[in-house]
């Protein structure tokens, strides 16, 4: 069972191989801020932990993961998760899959670690 403590802090998932773009937000990140990697929604526990974060950031182009749309499809249908899943890269195709799938927004690669400090500021509630 979560407690109090648990729910109050202040992390995000960030689905990503690319070891300098995960360099790049990590020093973005704004005091009191956690950045959980995986590669999976199993590296981050079942349903109920995954509800604790704040928002997911997902790279639509890492071949490590093996079904970017398959993990939006899983947080949305399966898990029945609200929480905002923030993509970059992909294609229009790839795009357009994850949007059906009900990802929330997308981004370029160039500009991810950018909107990391809006993003951490509009849910650090």
């Amino acid at each position: 069972m979560a407690s109090i403590q648990d729910r109050l802090r202040k992390r995000f998932l960030w689905m990503s191989s690319d070891e300098a773009l995960r360099a790049e937000a990590e020093a973005r990140l704004l005091p009191g801020w956690e950045m959980e990697c995986g590669m999976d929604l199993e590296d981050f526990g079942d349903w109920q932990e995954i509800l604790l974060r704040r928002f997911l950031v997902l790279d639509l182009d890492d071949p490590a993961i093996a079904d970017p749309i398959g993990i939006v499809d899983t947080l949305r249908r399966e898990h029945q998760l609200n929480i905002p899943v923030f993509c970059f890269g992909g294609d229009s195709d790839r795009r357009l899959e994850a949007r059906q799938a009900r990802a929330d927004r997308f981004f370029e690669r160039e500009e991810i670690a950018d909107r990391l400090e809006d993003f951490q500021k509009q849910f650090g509630w």
